[in-house]
């Protein structure tokens, strides 16, 4: 809107006050984003607007950059949140990319109008030009929260077809098709290639393009469950040799697991123990005693010592038939616990 026509519109809005405080609330609207964009603001201003606009969390999902800026009624940022079932407007233009509100309760009257002139603001201020690139295509073709035709448009730009491996991994491998989907480096591979060595890394496949975003939460789910790279444990895990492991990452939260008292007494033996983790894996891993001791480089009976210990603290003796068991469990939910440290450390 120019300079010569705002002048009159709030002469309307004044007047509007008088007889119907909707309509002039809804002008207010209009005539707020209209002066963004004549401003040339940034895209934050244009969220932070919605947020107060609104008198509710807003957020918008930039699927080209990979980002998901939130910011609360009073305008401060809030942490990134990953999906969600809030109302929300695309922004025309920017594939994968929506403005939402995070209303409790029934809307706002103005809440449709709110979304509709932010993301039509977001438009004018980013310019019309897509990003065409191969990350900002591999984020759309595995966001479950994107339309269906977007995801399809950008599974068609990266050339994929038939199977495709989803890895998640650290370090990031090469392009061309690596990106970061949130807290996560993930790469898409033709076919089900195995990933290369020296890689920390969870895998999983998806039969057709189409089904990109479950192979990736699957993949994370595998990624949970490894070993770093000099490990005892496997560093490259794929979900599909999980089996009834793959229910546990999937139903247990990080903060479920970090409170089991199994893994808790891990914990409080790391303390005093850095080799716990490691060595109840080698244990665990190996058919005997001296090849878990070689794979630790250890003497055997240095291995013993180690376990006749670790009966006394953790309560149960991993050489025995039912502590086997309840150590696999236990190690196993000790990973889950800790895997968000793994996405923080970029894996």
């Amino acid at each position: 809107m120019t300079m010569a026509v705002e002048a009159p519109l709030r002469d309307l809005i004044v007047k509007l006050e008088v007889v119907d405080d909707t309509a002039a609330s809804a002008l207010r609207v209009v005539d707020h984003f209209d002066r963004l964009i004549a401003e040339r603001a940034p895209v934050a201003a244009m969220v932070r607007a919605v947020a107060v606009l609104a008198d509710c969390p807003a957020g918008l999902h930039d699927a080209g950059r990979g980002i998901s800026p939130r910011y609360d009624p009073t305008g401060n940022a809030l942490p990134e949140v990953q999906g969600g079932s809030w109302a929300r407007v695309a922004v025309p233009g920017r594939p994968g990319s929506w403005v939402w509100l995070e209303r409790t309760g029934e809307a706002g009257p103005l809440d449709a109008l709110i979304l509709e002139r932010s993301a039509k603001a977001i438009q004018a201020v980013t310019g019309a030009p897509v990003d065409r690139s191969a990350d900002a295509a591999v984020r759309i073709a595995c966001d479950p929260d994107a339309p269906e035709s977007d995801r399809c448009d950008a599974v068609k730009r990266l050339g994929l077809t038939g199977p495709v491996t989803v890895v998640i991994a650290s370090p990031q491998p090469p392009p061309p098709y690596s990106t970061r989907v949130g807290r996560h480096a993930v790469t898409l591979v033709a076919g089900t290639a195995v990933p290369p060595s020296g890689l920390r890394a969870g895998t999983a496949i998806a039969q057709e393009p189409a089904h990109l975003p479950d192979a990736l939460e699957r993949a994370r789910l595998a990624l949970r469950l490894t070993d770093r790279v000099d490990g005892p444990g496997p560093s490259l895990v794929a979900y599909d040799d999980l089996g009834a492991l793959a229910v546990l990452a999937d139903r247990t939260t990080p903060q479920e697991a970090a409170g089991i008292a199994d893994v808790r007494r891990l914990d409080q033996t790391l303390s005093t123990h850095p080799w716990v983790i490691d060595t109840l894996q080698a244990v665990l891993d190996h058919a005997s005693m001296r090849q878990a001791a070689t794979c630790l480089h250890l003497h055997h009976s240095t291995l013993q010592e180690r376990l006749v210990g670790l009966a006394t603290q953790l309560g149960y003796a991993v050489t025995k038939p039912g502590g086997r068991q309840r150590a696999t469990v236990a190690v196993a939910f000790w990973r889950i616990a800790h895997s968000d440290e793994l996405a923080a450390d970029g894996g």
